[in-house]
């Protein structure tokens, strides 16, 4: 080997280490400190919290890289818009996040804000542990104009108070939405989002409708919602919009479509549209509206294939409980089955049209191979009209059985006065969804029943970490349930209820659909209280 070719080869080696420890920095990444409550006139380098930044201004300059953190400090609130540059990698993520102790950072958008949080063109975030306000239209608003964005996850945020007037079904308070027919996203969650008030259309969105009925290239894939709410909204609660492979499960939207008239839609609480198998399982829907049709709970929409709804529960709603539509396009091998369905069709117009369950088909669309079964109907609307309702052209053999339908079940006789407990046992550990899962079902239960004493005890061992345990109330948004920590090696139950008298009522040892529970609750305590629901939650 001559001399410059030995030295070439010896070139070409360092390069390779070279960039390989470039990688392995990359990887790494930085910590960034952001500090807006600090009293320093101006923003230090942001490398320690010491001399963190202290305006979104100087974040959203920066082009973060793969394997960056950005902490924001627990208390503090950052007003205007935060837009943030740069993407992470399928083995580095740049998170956004909260440092110290305390309630969860806050971003304000201001007068003239598009949103709270925006990014555009980028992959690879996640964002969490951070309470964001304001925007107009949106809150949190992710989108894009060509090609496949990858891995976006956010994780235990509160979304509120999003203004204006709708003008897509794309605005509102989290909305993840595809910038073109070239561009769609893949690998997207939404754990532990609470999204609420908004005068913009939806709660929870992650679509592509702007787009009209796309070719297979702009539908966004491997989409899961858990573990979420969404109330007070004008239009719909908690959505998946052409999607493929998509599942909404743990998730609660109740007063949603509040618009006052009817504008760009008629809104349901939780649904999916020109989706490919999808599931929705183990949601709670109530006090649903609509100032048109719809105004129900579940929603199988036309352009669905391979879609399942499962496991839900749907109570006190203006509309049906659950429905399955066709228009334009076949909507085939649709499964409702195992859902509760109690007070539905509150609107004596909306129940006479659609009932409880509503099977619509129009403009020569078709429903191919449907199945509803093992469904539990409580059905006493304010007029005499039936449970079921089917206007729909089927093919191929329907399949309708083992549905029950009856009247709403009675509260339990000789139940005394007083305060009911209902404790549940988790999990702290964020691998764990079913307890994430849980807690959503409890704050739920708590906005509609002031009366049950509701009380959440997690696993010690789960959460060792002084910190992580002062701060883990304000993740979860607990708000006024009290949370504790059981340091014992006891096997606990998920969730047990005891009445006011200290009797054992129920005991439920593995996670399950929250109709179980809420028909128990119907039955011992009454109906829900919902004139002294919070709205602010």
């Amino acid at each position: 080997m001559t001399l410059r070719a030995a030295a070439a080869v010896t070139f070409a080696f360092l390069a390779v280490v070279l960039s390989g420890k470039q990688q392995a920095e990359n990887a790494r990444g930085h910590t960034w400190y952001v500090d807006c409550s600090s009293s320093s006139s101006s923003s230090g380098d942001g490398l320690t919290p010491s001399t963190a930044w202290t305006s979104l201004s100087t974040v959203s300059e920066r082009t973060f890289q793969p394997g960056d953190s950005l902490l924001l400090r627990r208390g503090s609130v950052c007003r205007g818009i935060l837009a943030p540059r740069g993407s992470g990698s399928a083995a580095a993520r740049i998170r956004l996040g909260a440092w110290g102790t305390g309630p969860l950072p806050r971003i304000e958008a201001t007068a003239g804000d598009e949103a709270a949080l925006k990014l555009f063109d980028q992959e690879y975030w996640t964002i969490e542990n951070v309470e964001f306000s304001g925007g107009n239209p949106h809150g949190i608003f992710i989108t894009g104009t060509k090609g496949i964005l990858h891995g976006i996850q956010i994780k235990n945020v509160i979304v509120h108070d999003v203004t204006g007037k709708p003008k897509t079904k794309e605005d509102g308070l989290v909305v993840i939405a595809t910038g073109s027919e070239e561009q769609h996203f893949d690998g997207v969650l939404i754990d532990g989002a609470t999204a609420y008030h908004t005068s913009q259309w939806a709660g929870i969105l992650v679509g592509g409708v702007a787009h009209g009925y796309p070719p297979e290239a702009s539908r966004n894939t491997n989409v899961v919602i858990r573990n979420s709410i969404a109330h007070d909204v004008t239009g719909d609660g908690i959505v998946l919009f052409q999607v493929n492979n998509g599942l909404i499960e743990n998730s609660i939207a109740w007063r949603t479509g509040m618009q006052d008239t009817e504008t760009i839609g008629t809104p349901n609480a939780i649904w999916t549209w020109m989706c490919r198998n999808c599931t929705v399982r183990h949601n709670e829907a109530f006090l649903t509206d609509s100032p048109g049709v719809d105004g129900g709970a579940f929603d199988i929409d036309y352009g669905n294939d391979d879609n399942v709804v499962e496991e839900n529960y749907a109570h006190d709603t203006q509309g049906y409980c659950v429905a399955v539509f066709a228009a334009g396009w076949v909507t085939t091998n649709s499964i409702v089955r195992k859902n509760i369905c109690a007070a539905n069709g509150l609107s004596p117009r909306l129940a006479r049209r659609q009932g409880a369950v509503f099977l619509s088909t129009w403009n020569d669309g078709k429903i191919r191979n449907v199945e509803i079964s093992d469904n539990q109907i409580f059905w006493n609307p304010p007029l005499a009209t039936p449970a079921i309702v089917n206007i729909a052209q089927i093919e191929g053999e329907p399949a309708f059985e083992r549905n029950t339908i009856r009247s709403e079940p009675a509260v339990m006789a000789g139940s005394k006065p007083g305060k009911w407990r209902l404790t549940a046992f988790v999990s702290g550990s964020e691998e764990d969804h079913d307890s994430r899962g849980e807690v959503a079902i409890l704050e739920s239960i708590h906005a509609q029943f002031p009366e049950i004493q509701v009380k959440i005890v997690v696993d010690g061992r789960s959460v060792s970490n002084a910190v992580d345990r002062e701060n883990l109330p304000y993740d979860w948004n607990t708000r006024d349930i009290p949370v504790s920590f059981d340091d014992t090696n006891e096997r606990h139950p998920v969730m047990i209820l005891v009445s006011p008298s200290g009797k054992l009522v129920w005991r439920r040892e593995e996670f399950g659909p929250p109709g179980e529970l809420g028909l128990l609750l119907r039955s011992c305590v009454g109906k829900p209280e919902y004139a002294r629901m919070p709205a602010d939650r």
